[in-house]
């Protein structure tokens, strides 16, 4: 087998690993929306891809794994696949408003609600109904209550910014939020709900002492008194309030999007929205399917800005829209991924029929009569659309925590917790919202549909304390799709800002800079070739090729914090993030390059 390492020029002129391996520092710019509180993004979604064969089957078997205890396997997963200016007028038509799915709140008054849960569950996202899962699991007798403020039951939100895109009539569909489903990368439906409303148990057979779990839908959690165990609860309809007690209480509260100050303007008109639920996409799929809209904007340079971006230029290019992607960092997914593979994300995403807007960022905004949004960037340039989609990455949702005087992590954000994901007594709090300690890699807050999951779970068992309590100790994974002819997994902490180490398939690099080390004869693969900074040939030969373009299609980074490696991305590499597990275990190594070999870069999938 033989392998092909590609360096940085940086690498090249000052690392005296260069003859070995790929070792580059990316640019210490700012990072983009991305995809967990270490390297900003949303825990990605993938598309369809038109032959996902073998590449995609450890996926679905560890989808699988991870969330059996949601009552199903997560078979969607893996592989499913001009220059600044104005763009074109709209003079005779706007986007007209959809009607938006009315948020009636289930069950309608407090009447209905128990006075006391032995089991609280603050949220309706993953990370409650994976506690939901594991309490009722352990204790079958149990009752169980997760608080909502969304209309929808609990739903998986990775498809919101990639399959779901793929559905015809969107829109429309989302009239009925209960009922959307979509196309998995195997070709086979199914629901976007975790659960159909049948598996809940009603509010009011709660009150009556009867066992199971209910959801109220369209209420909020006001204050929590973690010494009286009380909650105060308000309806978001009505704002009627109802105090309940419980035993036990998870607090699950996620994030929310962040907006960008410049586009406050846009955002009043309706004209700049987000996309983090099942009503944010409603809006946005209303939007940008008017016949009207001509071209679309997507700020951000992250994971869910990205993998958006994508989405609408497969949806809407064939109509003649335009999807335009600004961003400020050089290239998208700068500040989590080396240089050289965020060049290589552009171009895909340009390959996709994304006009790249890089190096720049929206100061400010103005929306006309007929509702163009004109953008002013940071050059000067002005950029106009019909639509803004805001990905600029998210915050904690931890109102509920101050107010319940519980403690914030001044730098990470979110509710500190030990390592049994416990805040106070009886108090507990899991995924995107809780910052744990990780007795590998430090204190820590993810944002990653895999460490909702499990961090959920794990925080129901504890509760549920039919065991010893468990210390979290996952390492959470989080995947991307970019077109159906990339994906990548990743493991740890994924930030370019660490040195970062990669090795690649030599047949899977096109116009690298230098070859500088193969596996030898001894390994039984091919003779061993070594040229680098040895021979000014050498150096020669890789000048030139550092000026080419090159494509990188199979290969894996190490991230490193000092000699540990703390995360580990696998690029177009699948089935074989329990190898990258095992080198997170063991964090330190002699030679990166042999260990490289464990991940098998010439078999393709």
């Amino acid at each position: 087998m033989k392998v092909r390492i590609v360096l940085s020029s940086d690498a090249i002129r000052h690392s005296p690993a260069a003859r070995t391996r790929c070792s580059s520092r990316a640019d210490f710019g700012g990072t983009g929306s991305s995809g967990s509180s270490e390297g900003k993004g949303n825990t990605g979604v993938n598309s369809p891809s038109p032959n996902p064969g073998s590449r995609r089957v450890w996926s679905a078997l560890a989808a699988f794994a991870i969330t059996a205890s949601l009552g199903g396997a997560y078979l969607y997963k893996k592989h499913n696949d001009n220059e600044l200016g104005e763009a074109q007028i709209i003079n005779d038509s706007t986007i007209e408003k959809k009607k938006e799915v009315k948020n009636t709140s289930i069950p309608p008054t407090a009447e209905s609600l128990p006075n006391h849960v032995q089991y609280l569950l603050v949220g309706g996202g993953t990370a409650s109904f994976a506690a939901m899962r594991a309490i009722r699991s352990a204790r079958p007798e149990a009752q169980v209550l997760m608080i909502g403020e969304e209309a929808a039951l609990p739903y998986m939100r990775p498809p919101l910014s990639k399959e779901l895109w793929r559905e015809k009539d969107l829109s429309a569909r989302f009239e009925h939020p209960d009922d959307i489903s979509f196309r998995q990368w195997n070709g086979r439906r199914r629901s976007l709900l975790y659960e159909p409303n049948a598996f809940y148990t009603s509010a009011d057979k709660l009150r009556e002492g009867n066992a199971g779990a209910g959801i109220a839908r369209g209420w909020k959690v006001l204050n929590i008194d973690p010494s009286a165990h009380t909650a105060v609860l308000s309806n978001i309809d009505t704002e009627e309030s109802h105090v309940l007690t419980y035993d036990k209480c998870l607090i699950a509260t996620g994030v929310r999007a962040r907006r960008v100050p410049a586009l406050r303007t846009a955002a009043a008109a309706g004209r700049s929205l987000t996309l983090r639920s099942v009503h944010d996409t409603a809006r946005l799929a209303a939007a940008v399917d008017d016949p009207a809209v001509k071209d679309v904007a997507v700020v951000g340079g992250g994971f869910l800005a990205s993998e958006l971006s994508a989405a609408l230029a497969d949806r809407l290019g064939p109509s003649g829209k335009r999807v335009m992607q600004v961003f400020r960092e050089r290239a998208p997914l700068e500040g989590v991924l080396p240089h050289y593979l965020a060049d290589e994300a552009a171009r895909r995403l340009e390959e996709a029929g994304v006009t790249l807007v890089a190096s720049e960022e929206v100061v400010d905004s103005s929306v006309d009569e007929s509702g163009r949004v004109s953008l002013r960037l940071s050059s000067g340039a002005t950029l106009v659309a019909n639509v803004v989609a805001e990905c600029t990455g998210s915050e904690p949702a931890t109102e509920l925590a101050v107010a319940s005087g519980l403690e914030i992590h001044p730098e990470l954000g979110g509710i500190l917790v030990d390592a049994e994901l416990r805040a106070r007594s009886d108090l507990f709090a899991a995924g995107d919202v809780a910052c744990f300690y990780d007795v590998a890699l430090g204190r820590r807050r993810v944002e990653h549909h895999d460490h909702a999951v499990v961090s959920g779970r794990l925080a129901g068992e504890n509760m549920a304390g039919v065991k010893r309590p468990q210390h979290y100790t996952h390492q959470s994974m989080f995947w991307s799709d970019l077109g159906p002819q990339l994906g990548y997994e990743a493991i740890g902490i994924i930030d370019s800002k660490l040195h970062t180490v990669g090795v690649f398939s030599a047949d899977a690099v096109k116009e690298q800079s230098t070859e500088a080390r193969v596996l030898g004869a001894a390994d039984g693969e091919e003779g061993a070739k070594a040229e680098g900074a040895e021979t000014e040939g050498a150096k020669a030969e890789g000048a030139k090729a550092e000026s080419a373009p090159k494509r990188y299609e199979r290969g894996v980074v190490f991230y490193m914090r000092e000699k540990r490696v703390v995360g580990v991305l696998l690029w177009n590499l699948f089935n074989r993030l329990h190898v990258a597990r095992q080198v997170l275990a063991q964090g330190e190594f002699d030679d990166l390059f042999e260990v490289a070999k464990l991940f098998s870069l010439n078999d393709e999938e």
